[in-house]
């Protein structure tokens, strides 16, 4: 498998620069405050402008007041948002994400179709595995049903983009 004609093992440098994931609960820099730990992610990626990108996604993820804690001291749908956030504030070609709407409540939902329907229609390509339809909806132009035991729907997987 390729990526802009690179072959995609997770060791190459290009890769990494490409790819942004979020596939669970990331292990944050339990010492680093939010903003802390997004500005290095934007400043390690050459991000132009790294502080006000992070100011920005602060804003659209909703975690300005809690700029100042430590990732630990989140809810757990605060911590899906920094997750998020870590994404969308650096560069990338490819966006995997697994049950990205986990602990966000229905405006966070809302918010994420918003975010990933511009995304590709910025060409960003977008594999994602969702439980909830509203969202595979609204940013999918090819999904997989996944089924379990049963017959019983577990997960679907999207794509979006080019």
């Amino acid at each position: 498998m390729e990526i802009d004609g690179i072959l995609l093992r997770e060791t190459n440098p290009l890769v990494r620069r490409a790819v942004a994931t979020v596939i669970d609960d990331l292990d944050f820099f339990p010492d680093l405050s939010v903003v802390e730990h997004l500005d290095l992610l934007a400043r390690g990626s050459w991000v132009p402008d790294a502080d006000d990108a992070v100011d920005e996604i602060l804003h659209e993820v909703q975690l300005v007041p809690q700029s100042g804690q430590l990732p630990g001291t989140l809810s757990s749908g605060q911590r899906r948002r920094l997750a998020l956030a870590t994404a969308f504030v650096r560069p990338r070609k490819l966006l995997i994400l697994d049950e990205p709407e986990q602990r966000l409540d229905t405006e966070g939902v809302q918010w994420l179709a918003g975010r990933l329907r511009a995304e590709r229609e910025r060409g960003l390509a977008i594999v994602m595995a969702s439980h909830e339809p509203m969202l595979v909806e609204a940013v999918a132009t090819r999904v997989v049903r996944l089924t379990g035991v049963g017959g019983s729907d577990a997960t679907e997987a999207a794509e979006g983009g080019e």
